[in-house]
């Protein structure tokens, strides 16, 4: 979940601890921080601040009498996320660094941390009052996403009438592949909770199945759930669950690593079958992913693992689209994308010197600004990087996808890879 901290630079010594006990949440990709630090040399302040309020799914005040004084910080930053809030788009959670007099109603109303909403300051330890406030967001974030999701929207009131799928809308079986993955996401999500009792772990599992469920309905704006997904989003919205999925590999290795590869090695031979491969197809597949050679997946490690269940399911997604989707290759070859960007990007694919590796790979771990996307024109991120706005490269690659010239992307949680369509650039 990405958090907007907003703060008095008065209290730089105070956020500088903050983030110190915040580094084990980030770490386990529970949250993602956002301060003005981060706005690089040349930047327009309130741009940047603006789009990271936005684009934030938790917003953390420090309270203090100086964060109170200052008009940025309170009329501005604090009034547009309580806005998002009542849009059903935030989360405000205040966090009380010294003793001050914030009794407005509109702060107020929100749970402060740490414990009893205690200043900071007036803790006997410092670092046992943040330890607090780390504990109380992690207690938050336990009960969602890892990942930015957004807020699912209010219900609605009971309709007359009960909603049916029609030809424009996922079919049983598409659905059913939805629905195992999502499992497989809460499986993750509460791999922590094995030592509860039967029960109390039914009750936990049912409120993450909920709460996921809602993330997608909110995510691909759905009003009749599952059913109601457009066919043409199906590959998207798998896309989507298996980035969830690869956010919480590291929950499911920690809790129960035996498991963990048991859900491997599954996929692996589960994707292998559809494919039509045997056992010996697996391992040469594996020993040329991996440059070595493999007589048993046994002895692969979990990392190994991981990267082959992606690839043989890349695999998977190429032959479908080969054998059903003929329609979007032919307008690939016959339409090119209209978006300046989009053009680009895909002239820059196709020069590259290697067919089999033509296509891009969005590099998550991004080491230019907080607007900027960090990509290669190659799937096996070799080369030099590439940099563009977030405003321009989401659009640009929707475009590219919506066309056919790149595959659904495959993801581990460090980067997407977008593979060109192999039959998108041929008549």
């Amino acid at each position: 979940m990405k958090a907007f901290i907003s703060y008095s630079h008065k209290d730089s010594t105070l956020l500088d601890s903050l983030h110190s006990h915040l580094a084990t949440l980030r770490r386990q990709n529970l949250i993602i921080t956002w301060t003005d630090r981060e706005i690089p040399a040349g930047g327009v302040i309130d741009d940047h601040v603006d789009h990271n309020i936005e684009d934030a799914q938790l917003h953390l005040f420090l309270i203090s009498s100086d964060f109170i004084d200052s008009n940025y910080c309170y009329d501005r930053e604090f009034k547009k996320a309580l806005k998002l809030h009542e849009e059903k788009k935030t989360i405000i959670v205040p966090i009380i660094l010294r003793a001050c007099d914030w009794k407005i109603p509109e702060l107020r109303q929100f749970k402060a941390l740490p414990k009893d909403a205690k200043p900071v300051t007036s803790w006997t330890s410092t670092d046992e009052a943040f330890a607090d406030i780390a504990n109380g967001l992690r207690a938050m974030l336990e009960r969602g996403f890892s990942e930015p999701a957004k807020t699912a929207k209010p219900a609605k009131a009971s309709k007359a009438s009960k909603f049916v799928p029609d030809a424009r809308h996922v079919s049983e079986d598409q659905r059913k592949v939805l629905k195992a993955l999502g499992d497989e996401v809460v499986e993750r999500l509460t791999a922590h909770l094995a030592k509860l009792s039967d029960e109390d772990r039914k009750i936990k599992v049912g409120k993450y199945h909920g709460i996921f469920w809602s993330n997608f309905a909110a995510e691909f704006d759905l009003d009749d759930g599952l059913k109601s997904l457009l066919v043409e989003r199906f590959e998207e919205a798998k896309a989507w669950i298996q980035q969830q999925r690869a956010i919480n590999d590291d929950r499911l290795v920690r809790a129960d690593p035996q498991k963990y590869r048991n859900t491997m090695l599954k996929a692996i031979w589960g994707n292998a079958k559809g494919l039509g491969w045997d056992e010996d197809k697996v391992h040469a597949f594996a020993a040329e992913k991996l440059d070595r050679p493999v007589a048993s997946l046994t002895e692969l490690g979990n990392s190994q693992l991981k990267l082959l269940r992606s690839r043989i399911r890349y695999e998977v997604t190429r032959k479908g689209l080969k054998s059903g989707s003929k329609k979007s290759t032919r307008k690939a070859g016959a339409k090119g994308p209209k978006l300046p960007a989009a053009k680009e990007i895909l002239e820059l694919i196709l020069k590259h010197e290697n067919a089999d590796e033509r296509g891009l790979l969005e590099d998550f771990n991004s080491p230019t600004g907080p607007l900027d996307v960090h990509f290669v024109f190659n799937t096996r991120g070799r080369g030099a990087g590439y940099s563009l706005k977030k405003k321009d490269f989401r659009p640009a690659v929707e475009e590219l996808l919506k066309l056919g010239w790149l595959l659904p992307p495959e993801t581990d949680g460090k980067a997407n890879v977008y593979e060109l369509n192999p039959k998108a650039a041929q008549p």
